[in-house]
């Protein structure tokens, strides 16, 4: 009995250790990897099932071919230096090979060999990383990607780890903060940040920990050598889902050349809006939707309250339209047209003249021709066009002033004979007294005496217009002003608006001569006469003195009762065409060309002014250094 229960139990022994050697030799068949073993030769001397997949052959037609003849040309030589060196060693070697191409499937495979006890043969195991190989070769190719695109755009990446404070960085982030990777750390980080933005990046950093969210940062880095640069940073955090920040990513890019280039465009912009405001012209630029883009300062001077960013071009063209193609010059512009044309602005201010714009307007073309802007200049030439209206008012003037000169010129010499006879007649009466005995002639004696004495008078006259009007020579000599004056006096007061008006002289006796040109100092005093006769409404008194004012001068005062400037006039009384006359009733040329004839005779003159007061213009007019012929007059007159 005791002899059949222990046959059982060795036949249970066995039974269990057949069945797990059967476990174990499927298991070792077809196991994901293969194995082998090979002999000195790298002979296959057993392959299992999943080796024999591998190389796409039958496990018998494997068994005593040499491996190598399944291995890529250019690992062979590699594989037989691997064999002997796992049978020298003595120890676990592994090799990486890419098997033959001329395989179904081209792998790339894994050996792990190791030598057994009595070195004569060696078990290896052979793993597939084809798919392995391929995913480090994606992310070799992607890190190299990265790399040289971090590079060529002077991006750096980071990473930190705010419980571990271990800092990962790029070679591009090395680059830029001149570091050496055995120096990437966090202390090393922080000591290249310029010293004025080091509380400014560390406190963002710590509220990025904090409270988990991201920023933008520009800040300067300064190195031991003085070198600055500027970087700029995006941090984002990585988060847990309780909200901890278990790490920080960032990129870091230098921007020294851009900010370089900032400077340099801002300089540049500010350079061009310094000639772009200091020019004397209106500038405006349209954008395609014919509204304000940019203008300079002095467009809204021109046109105020109409000239604004994003005004459309109807504030000054066709008011009362929109859009007018036809006649708006910046609608021109940007169909590419240029355009030369001119506004007339009616003020409402009655006290200014209409103001007169020169406007051209240029397309601004774009790079495609599409959308084209319009550049228009705005030109006043109000004191132009009111100096071209004068002139010819003035030669209009000055050709009815030769006429004139004419005229009086052919109405002397009748005069003359009409005088003559007159006296000729007298003289027959005076030398035949019978004559009178007739009552017919006895009123004639009385008619030619009257006819004599006009006729006189008339000739003095047209002798004060011919002298008045005479062509000045341009040659300096010794002048009368006296006799000027006088001259001057005598033509204004037959003028019927002047009847109304007393003219007063209290001219010295003795007076010194002045070097100066007659005919240019008449027009002076001519100037100054009128122009007080003008400032009197209705009655009122001239009064005009000559003096010596000292070795050197003589001084003529020219005093009215007229209603007197403001001061705002007084400022521009000496400029040309500046008149408070209505249209027609004088050109602003009369003080202005007094002006410049007493400051070329080396003169002075002066005036006083106010409302109410009436107005006094003194001059001061050098001596002759030759005074051997002084004026002779009487005191008044």
């Amino acid at each position: 009995m005791n002899d059949q229960r222990s046959d059982n139990s060795e036949n249970n022994d066995l039974e269990r250790l057949n069945k797990t050697r059967d476990q174990y030799a499927f298991l070792f068949n077809f196991a994901p990897v293969g194995y082998f073993t090979f002999n000195r030769n790298g002979e296959i001397n057993f392959v299992n099932v999943t080796g024999a997949n591998l190389l796409s052959h039958a496990r018998h037609e494997l068994v005593g071919r040499r491996f190598e003849h399944f291995i890529d040309d250019k690992d062979r030589l590699k594989f037989s230096h691997f064999i002997k060196t796992v049978f020298n060693r003595h120890e676990k070697k592994t090799c990486r090979l890419d098997l033959a191409s001329f395989l179904p499937t081209p792998l790339s495979v894994r050996i792990e060999a190791l030598a057994n006890s009595s070195c004569d043969e060696i078990h290896a195991v052979l793993i597939d990383i084809t798919e392995k190989k391929r995913a480090e070769q994606a992310l070799y190719e992607s890190e190299y990607n990265l790399a040289k695109a971090q590079a060529m755009t002077h991006v750096g990446s980071w990473s930190y780890d705010p419980i571990t404070t271990e800092v990962r960085a790029s070679a591009e982030l090395l680059r830029i903060l001149r570091l050496k990777p055995e120096q990437v750390t966090q202390e090393m980080f922080a000591a290249v940040v310029h010293p004025d933005d080091h509380d400014m990046v560390i406190e963002r950093l710590h509220n990025t920990i904090e409270h988990g969210k991201a920023y933008e940062i520009e800040h300067r880095l300064l190195f031991s050598d003085g070198e600055q640069k500027w970087v700029y940073t995006i941090v984002e955090p990585a988060v847990n889902n309780a909200g901890k920040v278990l790490k920080l990513y960032g990129s870091t890019q230098d921007i020294t050349q851009r900010k370089k280039s900032e400077v340099e465009l801002r300089n540049k912009t500010n350079e061009l809006l310094a000639i772009f405001d200091s020019i004397g012209d209106g500038i405006i630029v349209y954008d395609n939707n014919a509204r304000i883009q940019h203008h300079n300062l002095i467009s809204p001077q021109l046109f105020p309250e109409k000239v604004f960013p994003g005004a459309p071009c109807n504030n000054i063209f066709h008011l009362q339209e929109n859009r007018s193609p036809q006649d708006c010059p910046v609608e021109k512009a940007l169909q590419g047209e240029r355009v030369d044309t001119s506004l007339i602005i009616n003020l409402n201010n009655s006290q200014q003249r209409a103001r007169y714009i020169d406007v051209t307007a240029t397309p601004i073309r774009d790079s495609m021709g599409e959308q084209n802007r319009a550049l228009v200049f705005l030109r006043d030439v109000s004191t132009k066009r009111l100096q071209e209206m004068h002139l010819i008012q003035a030669e209009k003037m000055s050709s009815v002033g030769m006429l004139a000169t004419g005229v009086a010129h052919e109405i002397n010499n009748p005069l003359t004979s009409v005088a003559g006879c007159a006296e000729a007649l007298l003289r027959r009466f005076r030398e035949a007294p019978e004559l009178l005995e007739f009552a017919q002639l006895e009123q004639f004696p009385h008619y030619l005496e009257i006819i004599l004495r006009e006729s006189y008078r008339c000739k003095g006259i047209i002798d004060h217009l011919l002298s008045f009007g005479s062509m000045s020579d341009g040659l300096r000599r010794k002048v009368d002003i006296n006799l000027a004056l006088k001259e001057v006096i005598e033509l204004l007061k037959y003028q019927d608006k002047y009847q109304q008006i007393q003219v007063s002289t209290d001219l010295l006796t003795e007076l010194p001569r002045v070097e100066g040109d007659p005919s240019a100092l008449r027009q002076v005093f001519m100037n100054l006469l009128v122009n007080a006769h003008q400032a009197i409404k209705g009655r009122g008194d001239i009064f005009v003195s000559t003096r010596k004012q000292n070795s050197r001068h003589v001084q003529i005062v020219i005093r009215d009762t007229g209603d007197g400037m403001e001061q705002n006039i007084l400022d521009r009384i000496w400029e040309p065409f500046f008149t408070t006359k209505e249209a027609g009733k004088g050109l602003g040329l009369g003080l202005a060309l007094t002006y410049n004839i007493v400051k070329d005779h080396k003169g002075e003159i002066t005036i006083e002014s106010s409302p109410g007061q009436g107005s006094v213009f003194t001059l001061l007019l050098p001596i002759s250094a030759d005074n051997a012929n002084p004026t002779t007059a009487k005191a008044r007159y």
